[in-house]
């Protein structure tokens, strides 16, 4: 008998029927699958969740849309304004070989000054020399005439240039200034081989620009700066006001408050020669020290402070910078010099800062600052005409290959602080949060690759001004002997660190020793009550006018009266969801008010803790914004935070 069934068996017909209801089974299923497939891809996608700079435990720093409708509204890309049309009569070029710089005259040029003719001319320069304090020049040398091809004498550090025709009278056919870091060759000690690479560090400057406003303005820069090798620090919070506290924490590890208390007062003369500032220990490291400014007036150590007495870097630009202001044409552009004779301020600046950097970084470690306010401080938008000119310095360091030696901190102070950006509802984060981006070079990422992976992961937490002084001590030890003494770190911050070890994920602002007023990390949410919001305001006004007497200006400033509350907000914590209508009744809580008074329409920001029981406010004066500019309003004195709230009698306008 065979085993298998016949096609006529009643078994096998119940098997193929079977079979075939489970394939249309099947076939349903896959339909049904398709379908809802389908429709999933053709629905609405769900609201994009929101993104952050920071989203930690404790910090949550959110993301701005740097082209938001409101901004767009008013926001308009600048365009470059150049200070000359002419060609230069005379420039420099440098002979590596020789290592000199010569001089160079382009008689085509003379030629088209002179409209063809015959006349005959002469060239000369003034040497720029040195004052007998560090912050100043004496004068200009006399007069040393020169023709193509000469070679600059080593010790001349600066000159004036004129070229003019060899009538009488004569005519002055061009001026220009140059200025040259000569080349100093290596101390026999140097010479030896070093057991370990020291990586050079350059840091390049631009005064008043946020992270927004650089994605704004400066598109092309920043997707430079998204290439390889480079990290942005989306949690870098500033720690104070205005340029001064930022700059001096970055530097020197302190605020004025606790260096005036351990050290010397920023405000009395010689004190900035006695402070242990980062490029003393750079300078102990055998690193070459270079510093530059582009605006004497407003320059970090010399507004409204006394500067230095003595020459503090090996390489310190402003002795220059006066000469050229008081012996140059100024073109002003808002409040500070755009055109230092025929050139834009800045690219003396930057010019020097590659001369620098180029002169030395292939054969020694050095440290440089080179810092610009001219073009960003006054117009939030006037980076956009610059954006070339910068993109192009950062393209000339690359092309002349000291990104391979050099640690590079591409920064700012702050964010834009007065203006229509910060009466945006994201106006807060544009003023708190500069730039800072930090570039290894390739064989640091080699030889380091710990402090990589620290700095990828830093890159989204909160860190501060004094975690960047911290970093570049590091940076001083990584060349030092294994037994060598550990620097002293950010005494303002003892729990503040390198960014090439890994920041704690639950790290707050006063850890990282930033004052509730600047800090982004807690979010607010805004309250409406009217009666509310103006005894918050009322108190804070109250706290000012008391600063006024204390500090004996009474008789100089007027007492403030407000004019109206712009906004008020409550301050909810990270993990805190809370409605305007179901606000909590709090004895005590944490509010950011915004508002105008009365004299001279002056606009202020505070983070104050108000007691809704005594209607009483703690708010440290001196951490209260000023939103709107004070250039105008407190000409009587020269305290430079007191001038941020005094409305002088004298300037008081109707």
């Amino acid at each position: 008998m065979e085993s298998r069934l016949r096609a006529t068996h009643p078994l096998y017909k119940v098997i193929v029927f079977c079979g075939f209801l489970g394939f249309l089974v099947f076939l349903t299923q896959l339909n049904n699958e398709i379908s809802d497939l389908e429709l999933k891809e053709s629905a609405p996608l769900p609201k994009e969740i929101q993104k952050y700079y920071v989203k930690t435990s404790k910090c949550h720093i959110p993301y701005v849309d740097p082209f938001t409708p409101e901004v767009m509204e008013f926001y308009s890309p600048e365009t470059l304004v150049t200070c000359t049309n002419d060609s230069d009569l005379v420039f420099t070029e440098y002979n590596p070989k020789i290592q000199r710089y010569i001089l160079r005259i382009d008689e085509e040029v003379a030629m088209d000054l002179m409209n063809n003719t015959d006349v005959e001319y002469n060239c000369f320069y003034r040497e720029v020399e040195y004052g007998s304090e560090a912050d100043t020049f004496d004068k200009l040398g006399s007069n040393k005439y020169f023709s193509d091809g000469y070679v600059v004498p080593t010790h001349v550090e600066g000159i004036v240039v004129e070229c003019r025709t060899a009538d009488e009278p004569s005519i002055l056919l061009q001026k220009d200034a140059f200025t040259f870091v000569q080349y100093e060759p290596l101390p026999k000690d140097m010479k030896k081989k070093h057991g370990v690479r020291k990586p050079s560090v350059i840091m390049y400057g631009i005064d008043s620009l946020s992270r927004i406003n650089l994605r704004r303005t400066m598109p092309k820069v920043f997707k430079f700066l998204q290439g390889e090798g480079w990290f942005e620090m989306q949690g870098y919070n500033k720690v104070g006001d205005n340029s001064f506290p930022n700059i001096f924490a970055i530097l020197s590890g302190y605020s004025a408050e606790t260096a005036k208390e351990h050290i010397c007062d920023t405000d009395t003369e010689g004190c900035f020669d006695k402070m242990p500032m980062i490029w003393k220990y750079f300078k102990n490291a055998s690193y070459l020290t270079g510093y530059a400014e582009d605006e004497s007036g407003s320059n970090h150590f010399s507004y409204l402070k006394p500067g230095f007495q003595k020459k503090p870097m090996d390489f310190y630009f402003r002795p220059f910078l006066r000469a050229l202001e008081s012996k140059l044409d100024i073109t002003q552009y808002g409040y500070m010099p755009y055109c230092l004779g025929r050139r834009i301020a800045n690219r003396y600046i930057y010019d020097y800062g590659r001369m620098f950097t180029e002169r030395f970084v292939h054969e020694r470690p050095i440290w440089g600052m080179f810092w610009s306010s001219h073009f960003s401080h006054d117009d939030p938008f006037m980076p956009s005409a610059m954006q070339e000119k910068i993109l192009g310095d950062l393209l000339d360091l690359k092309s002349a290959g000291a990104l391979e030696e050099t640690i590079m901190i591409f920064f700012a102070d702050h964010g834009v602080r007065w203006g229509r950006l910060t009466w945006l509802k994201e106006g807060f984060l544009e003023e708190r949060l500069p730039m800072m981006f930090i570039y290894l070079p390739p064989w640091f990422r080699v030889t380091y690759p710990s402090f990589v992976r620290a700095l990828k992961i830093n890159q989204h937490r909160l860190c501060s001004n004094f975690d960047i002084h911290n970093t570049l001590k590091h940076i001083i030890e990584m060349g030092g002997t294994p037994d060598g003494p550990v620097l002293p770190k950010a005494f303002d911050c003892p729990t503040c660190q390198s960014l090439f070890h890994v920041l704690p994920e639950d790290r707050t602002c006063a850890q990282a020793a930033i004052d509730d007023h600047w800090c982004t990390c807690e979010p607010y949410i805004p309250i409406s009550d009217q009666a509310w919001t103006d005894q918050i305001s009322h108190s804070v006004i109250d706290r000012m006018n008391e600063y006024f007497v204390a500090k004996g200006l009474s008789a100089l400033c007027s007492n403030l009266t407000l004019y109206y509350v712009i906004k008020t907000e409550i301050r909810t914590g990270v993990d805190v969801k809370w409605h305007d209508d179901q606000l909590p009744e709090l004895e005590k809580a944490v509010y950011r008010v915004k508002f105008k008074v009365k004299q001279n329409s002056a606009d202020f920001q505070a983070t104050v803790t108000y007691n809704n029981v005594t209607q009483t406010s703690e708010v440290n004066v001196e951490q209260i914004s000023r939103t709107n500019s004070y250039r105008e309003d407190s000409t009587c004195i020269e305290d430079k935070l007191a001038k941020l709230y005094c409305i002088c009698f004298s300037d008081l306008k109707s």
